[in-house]
């Protein structure tokens, strides 16, 4: 990961309007105005990062997916009104954009291409990769925190983080390997999908003291149909993996439970078959969120011995209060657990 600076160059002219210059994810610089009220950010996981950091009032374009986050619009109705040129990768109405005047665009590499050719509006790219590592969630999160000048609420998540990974990892760091859960995150309507040992979940994964059942799969190339990271394996590969835990993210446990393909899995016999939560952003992407929750919930759920004084309820309500400013209810926390909250798309074929 580049090492993110954003040095601040005011307009020597008299009366002149302030300016700054920006360094992107990608190492380029860009000049904006100082400060910054019209932001677009376009990029689906990235919406979170307004809430993050506490600058949803500079954004003025999101992604649909946002915006059409059930639990988002629970927490902030007025999400709504942000205007949505953009829908999946690559898919930018530029009219609607230019509309909504943004003093910077925030994209990753396909959308803000398509920015640049198309306007004048600045461009900052942001890095993009299915592989990412806990630390470079943190530094993503204070690259943001410059260009919204949101720093100590940067800082404040790359601590929580950090904490979180602290508290699970001191609990998981001696569980043997011959005695680690094997674990097959099995996605889509097929549960056949699933994020290989190339991607961000191997983290999760090894800091949960589980064992990826695909950890051999190598899934980070583009796959015609799939979300970049993803890949289709076979029922055969999955039944010779025999996993002790399942995680799906369509349907419910009881289909798997009723489905006599998968009986002879050690998950189905002992009945550790589970939905992946859903928060403001599907969990099978490397959000701030899912870098907090995901390896949580993943380790509770797999060994609950250990963490019998962990309230996962407890613990989202924690999360959103403290770090996206999202007071929840027990009932609301829990629905995120039980996946209950809708969301743009999932894992599976694009849509």
């Amino acid at each position: 990961m580049l090492a993110i600076s954003v040095a601040i160059l005011l307009d020597a002219a008299s009366g002149a309007d302030k300016t700054r210059t920006i360094t992107d994810m990608v190492g380029r610089k860009i000049q904006v105005p100082d400060p910054l009220k019209r932001v677009a950010l376009l990029g689906g996981p990235t919406g979170q990062i307004a809430y993050v950091l506490g600058a949803r009032g500079q954004l003025c374009a999101v992604t649909k997916s946002l915006t059409t986050s059930e639990l988002v619009n629970l927490m902030d109705p007025s999400v709504r009104n942000l205007a949505t040129p953009r829908t999946t990768s690559g898919q930018v109405n530029v009219e609607e954009l230019l509309s909504t005047d943004p003093q910077l665009v925030i994209a990753g590499d396909l959308d803000g291409s398509i920015v640049e050719k198309k306007t004048r509006i600045p461009v900052a790219y942001f890095g993009s990769s299915m592989s990412q590592t806990f630390d470079a969630v943190k530094e993503e999160i204070r690259f943001y925190g410059r260009i919204f000048q949101k720093e100590p609420r940067a800082e404040k998540y790359a601590a929580y983080l950090q904490k979180t990974i602290d508290l699970v990892r001191s609990r998981t760091d001696k569980i043997p390997q011959n005695k680690r859960k094997i674990v097959f995150n099995g996605y889509s309507s097929n549960h056949l999908v699933t994020l290989g040992g190339d991607t961000f979940m191997q983290q999760h994964f090894d800091l949960a003291g589980c064992r990826n059942a695909a950890e051999t799969i190598r899934s980070t190339g583009m796959k015609e149909g799939l979300h970049t990271g993803l890949a289709e394996v076979s029922m055969e590969k999955v039944l010779g993996w025999n996993p002790d835990v399942l995680i799906i993210d369509f349907g419910s446990p009881a289909d798997i439970y009723n489905d006599p393909k998968w009986k002879s899995i050690n998950a189905v016999k002992n009945k550790a078959v589970y939905k992946q939560p859903i928060g403001v952003f599907i969990m099978d992407r490397p959000t701030a969120e899912s870098a907090v929750l995901h390896p949580l919930w993943l380790a509770k759920t797999a060994y609950p011995d250990l963490f019998k004084d962990i309230d996962m309820i407890q613990e989202v309500k924690k999360f959103y209060g403290e770090i996206m400013s999202f007071n929840l209810s027990d009932e609301q926390a829990q629905s995120i657990l039980a996946a209950k909250y809708a969301v743009a798309f999932g894992p599976g074929p694009k849509k």
